[in-house]
């Protein structure tokens, strides 16, 4: 059965390794903004078992006044339960949690191998491509999500 609830950042950081920065040091899986009272970690368990992570970050910003926004970042699901939707439902869950007290803007740094699941997910990709140091090419992508009633 899959579930899906907030959880601690201590159960984020295995996960975001393994798929995300296999490559790079443990410690490069500890995000700036992790800890900061506006965070929120999710994870998507399959018979108990945690098999994806995402975490959604309010950010502060001079440009978007209207709605609170949110950084989405680390979403990675374990590669063996890739291709099952749980991404799509884990990103879903994280959405309707950060928009239940109002309407929110969220924007990410899509990888270009997962800009078609952001696409698929609703997000619009701004043309900006933006390479992160030893990650790589990355696209800025966004979605506004309305008040979950």
């Amino acid at each position: 059965m899959l579930s899906f609830k907030q959880i601690k950042i201590e159960e984020v950081i295995q996960i975001r390794h393994t798929v995300l920065r296999k490559d790079l040091p443990i410690e490069t899986c500890h995000f700036e903004g992790d800890l900061d009272e506006g965070t929120k970690h999710f994870g998507a368990f399959l018979n108990n078992e945690l098999v994806g992570v995402a975490t959604m970050m309010l950010k502060k910003t001079d440009t978007f006044k209207v709605h609170p926004v949110y950084r989405l970042t680390g979403l990675s699901v374990l590669e063996n339960h890739q291709k099952h939707h749980i991404g799509s439902r884990l990103l879903h869950f994280a959405e309707e949690n950060i928009s239940r007290k109002g309407s929110v803007m969220i924007w990410c740094f899509a990888r270009t191998t997962a800009i078609s699941f952001y696409k698929r997910n609703g997000y619009q990709l701004n043309v900006q491509e933006v390479i992160l140091p030893k990650i790589g090419s990355h696209r800025i992508m966004f979605k506004f999500v309305p008040k979950e009633e």
